[in-house]
């Protein structure tokens, strides 16, 4: 392992740089190490490494895993090690650059049934932490509405929320969060045995493309986020489109549909007096049929798991039954519960790139990137289960 200094930084890696040479002292005595890998474009620019496992160029499931019997653990285990993905050219001017902000400018796109519950959910709840909320449709008169409907909200106590703010099209990534909202078309509540998330995919791909391309016209650097379905794949394509010709890394591409599958699995579970599951319970993979929930991730129990998987992935058609469309939920706990959490640097649900796919898994964004949770011992079914579905979003074609 080869050791080097830059600024003052220590940098460790398997690859040879032309960097000055480092010691062993310099790496006792740094607050912070960075693991240089070279991992192709498609890969994250920058990770908190908590496993053994994720010191790899190459990106695979096994990052999930908590590996040790290494002599990286001190540092692993000390929260001393992150990694920087130096197929970036421009990685030594901006991996210092902290991915968190103390204020975020956040635009919405789509002020449909999602976009415009999630917008209140942003009001209202990010007054410390957003400040302005942009919002953009085609439709005219719901950016209208939105704009007094929402800038209409407020406490009795006066606090100060952040101001919903009408943009065009050529100024939606004005911003540093872009959150795409915009469906399409949602089938009608009649369509109540498919999977009418993956039905969405390729009028929303359309859509998505069009934006990526508005992103890089823009130069835009900051968030894209995905809430539309079907979040995992429309988030492969985004980040597909806006690697066309431009280089925008798979750190800032993340989609927001696994919170709400947590939310219900933890509503079933607690209707089964499973009161454990809101410590010990887990979910895994998209927002969809893929889904896996794991009833306890230290003592997984396997029938169970599968009953509350199977109830949670077909909650959506049992509101579809009452006659309405199950959009509510989605929005607050997928939508701007997650994305406040997000922003925070509070572990949450989300997608995090991982290899060729993006999985739905808890994580957090840190000063050093992006940290998943990791699982040590983890049962063998489980994580089969965790492989299907992750084979199943390499496989998806975008």
């Amino acid at each position: 392992m080869n050791i080097y200094k830059k600024n003052g930084d220590v940098f460790i890696s398997n690859h040879n740089f032309n960097l000055d040479k480092g010691t062993e002292e310099d790496l006792k005595t740094s607050k912070h190490i960075y693991l240089l890998k070279k991992g192709g474009k498609h890969n994250k620019f920058r990770q908190v490494i908590n496993s053994i496992a994720q010191v790899e160029d190459r990106e695979s499931l096994d990052y999930i895993l908590k590996k040790e019997e290494s002599l990286l653990d001190e540092l692993i285990d000390c929260g001393r090690l992150s990694s920087i993905n130096t197929s970036f050219e421009e990685w030594e001017d901006i991996y210092k650059i902290n991915p968190l902000k103390k204020k975020y400018k956040v635009t919405v796109a789509g002020l449909g049934d999602v976009g415009g519950t999630l917008s209140i959910g942003l009001r209202l709840l990010g007054s410390d932490l957003i400040s302005q909320i942009r919002i953009f449709d085609l439709d005219e008169n719901k950016v209208k509405r939105w704009e007094y409907e929402l800038n209409q909200i407020n406490y009795p106590s006066n606090i100060s929320l952040p101001l919903v703010k009408p943009v065009s099209f050529d100024e939606v990534f004005d911003c540093d969060v872009f959150i795409f909202c915009i469906t399409r078309q949602v089938p009608d509540v009649s369509i109540q045995d498919v999977d009418v998330r993956i039905v969405q995919y390729k009028s929303n791909a359309e859509i998505i493309s069009m934006y990526a391309e508005a992103a890089k016209k823009a130069n835009y650097k900051g968030y894209f986020f995905v809430v539309s379905d079907p979040v995992d794949h429309l988030c492969k394509k985004a980040f597909s489109e806006l690697n066309k010709d431009y280089t925008f890394p798979s750190d800032n591409v993340k989609g927001f549909g696994l919170g709400v599958m947590y939310a219900r699995a933890l509503y079933f579970a607690q209707n089964m007096n499973i009161d454990y599951f809101k410590d010990k319970g887990r979910a895994f993979g998209p927002h969809g049929a893929d889904l896996v929930v794991a009833d306890n991730i230290e003592n997984y129990n396997h029938e169970l798991s599968l009953k509350l998987t199977e109830l949670t992935t077909k909650a959506n058609i049992e509101v579809r039954r009452t006659g309405f469309k199950p959009y509510i939920a989605p929005a607050l706990s997928s939508g701007a519960l997650s994305i406040l959490s997000c922003l925070k640097g509070e572990w949450h649900y989300s997608t995090v790139a991982i290899g060729n796919a993006f999985l739905g898994i808890k994580n957090r964004i840190t000063d050093y990137g992006v940290e998943i949770e990791t699982y040590k011992n983890i049962d063998e079914r489980l994580f089969e289960r965790i492989k299907k579905s992750y084979e199943r979003l390499v496989e998806f074609d975008v």
